[in-house]
């Protein structure tokens, strides 16, 4: 056997091989950089056309890597969770996975534990000059920001905590709104992550039960919106600003709902929920 044969036997194959997550985060990239527009171009019918064949191309090759999602009532084959490829555009950057679109408006996403790893180390990235808007990169607390799923799955509006609810060991449940704006409203969804295995569930279901503003919560919005007004045409710094004085009293307003939640008559149905929701993924 001659040296170099040698050595060669000594590199272990995994430094040869790429995992199938690689060579699908390499064929995405290389689309990426295909439609990547230069300064003042727009997009043209044919950069359009291009765009979806290559996210059809991408979905097949998600669809092979992810296989059926094993749940039952889930209508295969999921769609790919990815709406452009082009930088800046709504929907760039989600999580790589398969999404299934549910009777009733429930969402669900099937993904990877190499994929959401991955996924993090780039919007750490993304988010390390804005403190307070990134989720870091271990997984679990990740999975308790808000942000790491708007990120993740929402491309029209911000996901918007209102309330932790209890779940199962390997879940976390939390009721939610899509929101473009603060404010109080009633939140009207869940979100149910799941972790078994090397498989991550994200689940986004319309509650069951029928869920209010508590009206107390409310009134700390409404005390805050009074402030704001008298901060108007004054010389307001630091938080006494109307932006800042609005972010807090929504702040304000939220940390009451998620600690009186516990309380209300429609809290019991939304841990029944949670738990469905992560026993179907067994």
């Amino acid at each position: 056997m001659n040296t170099l044969a040698a050595l060669l036997c000594l590199v272990p194959l995994a430094a040869f091989a790429a995992s199938p997550e690689d060579d699908y985060i390499a064929a995405r990239d290389k689309f990426i950089a295909q439609f990547r527009l230069k300064e003042g171009e727009q997009v043209t019918d044919a950069i359009a056309k291009g765009e979806v064949a290559a996210r059809a191309d991408l979905e097949k090759k998600m669809q092979a890597l992810i296989g059926p999602s094993g749940i039952k009532g889930v209508p295969e084959p999921g769609k790919l969770n990815l709406e452009s490829l082009i930088t800046g555009d709504m929907g760039f950057g989600m999580l790589e996975g398969l999404k299934y679109d549910l009777k009733g408006g429930t969402e669900l996403l099937v993904t990877t534990r190499s994929f959401v790893e991955h996924w993090l180390k780039a919007e750490q990235e993304i988010w390390k000059d804005r403190p307070g808007y990134g989720f870091g990169t271990e997984l679990g607390s990740a999975l308790r920001s808000a942000n790491f799923y708007t990120q993740a799955m929402a491309s029209g509006a911000a996901v918007v905590r209102y309330a932790d609810v209890p779940a199962p060991e390997g879940a976390v449940a939390m009721l939610i709104a899509h929101q473009q704006d603060v404010g109080p409203v009633a939140p009207k969804e869940l979100i149910v992550a799941v972790r078994r295995g090397e498989r991550l569930y994200i689940w986004n279901a319309p509650v069951t039960a029928k869920t209010t503003m508590i009206l107390a919560c409310k009134a700390i919005w409404d005390a805050a919106m009074q402030k704001k007004k008298g901060a108007y045409g004054k010389n307001a710094a630091g938080a006494d600003t109307p932006a800042r004085i609005e972010d807090a009293g929504d702040e304000a307003m939220r940390a009451c709902y998620n600690e009186r939640a516990k309380a209300q008559p429609f809290f019991p149905a939304l841990v029944k929920q949670a738990q469905e929701l992560a026993d179907r993924t067994k």
